[in-house]
């Protein structure tokens, strides 16, 4: 009996495993699938193209690319894409066949196989690149060398190129030829080869946030060849994921880039973008990018992220016009020599060829091009670092450098900021905010030393300004609801009606410890808050 029993538990031990090993090697076909080293048929005119190249040494690493490509798996060879006729702008003529070829595959010619893809890139900003590139403007076109803009701006903005057969793009700035792999254009880095620097460095930004954080913890786990149009089986966001990816709510991806953004965050000033860049209104892109949010994190959160976003950019608009009115001021008073600094809607890159010449002309034009840039991206994309050090704090220290040098200069309303001992003086324009923390209540930041506390009536202000930025339709109603929901909570919010932590004093006392050993002649005492608690009590 005892053997009997013995041969059942092998018998059983065996077929587990078995069917592990089954599993195992299941998914690793299943993989294979994936990453496959594909079977391919190569025709009689490829032939003939792999044939010379191979014999004479020339691309043939591309050759290689092409055979690991989905192209080569469908039979779409080099004349599928090369094929060109005598009169076409780059027409070649290959010394040892009868082949006209094209040099430069253009995307008229992925248009024959990739209509949708042509047709939605070229109503996103993508298509415009090059537009943006070559506006008249002193800060390219005047104050750099043309040889520097060929290898610098031009490299990136020709993702917008403009061919001679009246197409537009470059496919292959995000899909590299031969190989035209998805797996590459899903990657981060793909798009980091342009959304880099101080002026967009939104690689580096995706890379300080908590998706950037995951996707460097856990890229190598992920499926990056899963089929076009199923959602993301990712366990964080990619670039492409937020942009381009079909979501659970919407099924099919896009090749237009502007589809789920609604500000022009790029631009002197904040406004929402114009139907023509993805043919759908601000507030309809809005909600492609909340189903690509709700996949991943609650509604409540997601709309509250969004609406703190929403604020920035409005926050930046009054900090830019500030930069504006004190550089008008400089010009009243003749201290600087540029025509005019302008603000409704006017572009800072408009100014006449005689501006940058002087350093103030500078600060002013980074508050837009290089901070204001941050400051909006990094709220937008979740990186606090680009929001606070490289933002906020670069603005505002941009904005007293150019009071600075007014006062230098001996204009009056320079030198009285100068010498006010208010704090408040560094508010100098509309303000917007909102209660609390978008990751919950904040029960001590806003005791502190901050301007609700020295601002009479801070949060009435503030809500009437965010009220008005509604009426003038920058908000949706949606939002509109969301935030009067929080401020008539804002008590709960901001944290007041909650007591301290024990540990609060104790850590107090011993920061004060500290500091009276780091200045023993000093008689220094931090307080991080004048307000003492008072339950149900508020602003």
């Amino acid at each position: 009996m005892d053997t009997v029993k013995a041969q059942q538990w092998l018998i059983g031990i065996f077929s587990v495993l078995l069917i592990v090993s089954l599993l195992i090697v299941a998914g690793v076909e299943m993989k294979k699938t994936r990453t496959f080293k594909p079977e391919i048929e190569i025709d009689e005119t490829t032939a003939k193209c792999i044939n010379c190249h191979e014999k004479k040494g020339i691309a043939v690493k591309l050759i290689d690319e092409w055979k690991e490509s989905r192209h080569a798996v469908m039979g779409i060879g080099c004349y599928e894409c090369h094929q060109a006729a005598e009169e076409d702008f780059d027409a070649f003529r290959c010394p040892e066949s009868e082949f006209i070829i094209g040099k430069h595959p253009t995307p008229k010619d992925c248009n024959q196989c990739h209509e949708d893809q042509v047709k939605e890139f070229n109503n996103s900003k993508h298509a415009a690149a090059q537009i943006m590139m070559a506006l008249k403007g002193p800060d390219r076109n005047v104050f750099q060398p043309t040889i520097s803009t060929k290898h610098g701006c031009e490299q990136c903005h020709n993702i917008g190129n403009y061919w001679p057969d009246g197409s537009i793009g470059e496919c292959d700035a995000c899909h590299s030829k031969h190989r035209f792999s998805l797996k590459q254009a899903r990657h981060p880095e793909t798009c980091g080869e342009c959304h880099i620097g101080p002026d967009h460095p939104h690689i580096e930004i995706y890379l300080e946030s908590k998706h950037g954080n995951l996707y460097v913890a856990h890229k190598d786990e992920w499926d990056w060849n899963y089929p076009p149009g199923e959602p993301v089986p990712f366990s964080a966001p990619t670039c492409a994921t937020c942009h381009m990816s079909a979501t659970r709510t919407n099924k099919k991806s896009t090749h237009n880039v502007s589809n789920r953004l609604t500000w022009e965050s790029q631009a002197p000033f904040s406004v929402r973008t114009q139907e023509y860049w993805g043919g759908i209104s601000w507030q309809e892109k809005r909600a492609n990018m909340e189903g690509v949010c709700y996949q991943c994190h609650s509604q409540s959160f997601a709309d509250r992220y969004l609406l703190v976003a929403d604020l920035v950019n409005l926050q930046y608009n009054e900090i830019w016009k500030a930069t504006i009115d004190w550089m008008n001021l400089l010009k009243k008073y003749n201290v600087i020599k540029t025509d005019r600094f302008m603000y409704e809607g006017d572009f800072i890159t408009a100014w006449p060829k005689e501006g940058y010449d002087e350093e103030v002309e500078h600060i002013a034009y980074r508050n837009w091009h290089h901070e204001g840039r941050r400051f909006r991206h990094g709220a937008e994309m979740m990186g606090a670092d680009y929001t606070q050090w490289h933002g906020i704090w670069e603005l505002q220290e941009n904005l007293v450098k150019i009071i600075e040098y007014g006062a230098e200069h001996g204009v009056p309303e320079a030198k009285r900021w100068m010498n006010s001992k208010d704090p408040n003086k560094f508010i100098m324009y509309a303000l917007y905010d909102i209660p609390g923390s978008t990751w919950g209540p904040s029960a001590l930041m806003y005791r502190g030393q901050m301007p609700m506390d020295r601002i009479p009536n801070y949060w009435e202000i503030v809500y009437k300004n965010v009220k008005a930025a509604y009426e003038k339709g920058l908000l949706t109603d949606k939002q509109w609801a969301l935030y009067e929901e929080i401020y008539k909570n804002k008590d709960k919010e901001i944290g007041r009606i909650y007591p301290l932590p024990e540990l609060h004093e104790e850590l107090l006392k011993n920061l004060n410890y500290d500091l009276k050993k780091l200045y023993p002649e000093q008689k220094l005492t931090l307080t991080p808050f004048n307000i003492p608690f008072q339950k149900g009590s508020g602003y």
